[in-house]
């Protein structure tokens, strides 16, 4: 169930609010571009420093050529790994939520305006101890560079000195440019696992609305109380740990509004966020209306993607104030 939650999110539907783009309006400069010797670029040069003493001291021409040559080589590979970077445009930045313990993807759009391909593309942290997947641009393409960090606990997510590097050809130089602004997004809490079925005590009921009509249309699901019948128990949705839940053919004004309220979540703080973010996904998943009611504030009843968004954005933050 959180796995769909999160690919929903990903997909690009999350709540604006929890995830932010930065735009870059001009290309990537030569001023903001800068270039350094990767490990094998220093013993590479190294090399080149043993084999001119050797030519110098055996006077030997072919030695002096191979020098001069991979030397060359050397200025070509600097000059060309540059250029992978610089005139590069860089559309914007942009990190979906994910819940607690799941890698955060950030992703970095870029456009190749040039008549040449751009290899080795790779966005990585400052120090380099994370990297993402190499990107490859053809000439006027566009595409996508990817990061996964990971993440442990809940809360916002913020992220500076990112870098989009290159390293080819050769891999002796780095070319890097460090992104200007951070990125932002939201740590769900994990949800609970094993889960608990959905309360069904009175406290979870907000109201019933008036005019309960039978049809035969399917409208949702709500909890099981005494009297209701076997053949409209959910055992689906009871497969799932969900608890007893009985199918509602009603019309839509006859549905229930289900709150979850702080009280009904068991164990510490953050047992009951998790708590609480598993049932809110479950009755996302079912199509009810459904709030939250915590001791910093309370989410109306609603339904819909923006609103499963709202509410876990709540709980990640708690205790911030519920906006």
């Amino acid at each position: 169930m959180p796995e769909q939650a999160a690919s929903n999110i990903d997909s690009g539907t999350g709540h604006d609010q929890n995830r932010r783009e930065a735009l870059w309006p001009s290309p990537i400069t030569y001023r903001r571009t800068y270039i350094l010797p990767t490990r094998f670029g220093f013993a590479f040069s190294f090399i080149l420093i043993a084999l001119f003493l050797g030519a110098m001291n055996y006077d030997n021409n072919m030695a002096f050529f191979l020098v001069f040559l991979l030397i060359g080589l050397a200025l070509f590979s600097m000059t060309r790994t540059h250029r992978n970077l610089v005139g590069l445009r860089i559309h914007g930045i942009a990190a979906s939520p994910v819940f607690a313990g799941e890698p955060m993807r950030i992703r970095l759009m870029l456009e190749n305006p040039a008549t040449f391909t751009r290899l080795d593309l790779t966005l990585s942290t400052r120090r380099g101890r994370l990297a993402g997947t190499p990107l490859d641009l053809a000439p006027g393409q566009e595409g996508i560079c990817m990061l996964d960090v990971p993440t442990l606990a809940r809360g916002r997510f913020e992220l500076w000195g990112l870098r989009l590097v290159s390293r080819r050809p050769f891999g002796l130089f780095r070319a890097f440019h460090t992104l200007s602004l951070p990125v932002h997004s939201t740590i769900y809490p994990k949800p609970a696992d094993p889960p608990r079925p959905l309360p069904a005590n009175p406290s979870t009921l907000s109201r019933t609305r008036p005019h309960r009509v039978e049809s035969e249309d399917f409208q949702g699901l709500r909890p099981y109380r005494h009297g209701d019948g076997r053949k409209r128990i959910s055992w689906s949705a009871y497969a799932k740990g969900l608890g007893l839940l009985i199918k509602d053919f009603e019309i839509p004004a006859g549905e229930e509004i289900q709150i979850l309220r702080w009280a009904d979540a068991p164990g510490d703080p953050e047992e009951r966020l998790s708590h609480l973010t598993r049932w809110v996904i479950a009755l996302a998943s079912l199509h009810l209306e459904y709030g939250v009611d915590l001791p910093n504030g309370s989410v109306p009843a609603s339904q819909g993607r923006h609103h499963l968004d709202h509410c876990l954005t709540c709980l990640a933050l708690y205790p911030e104030r519920v906006q």
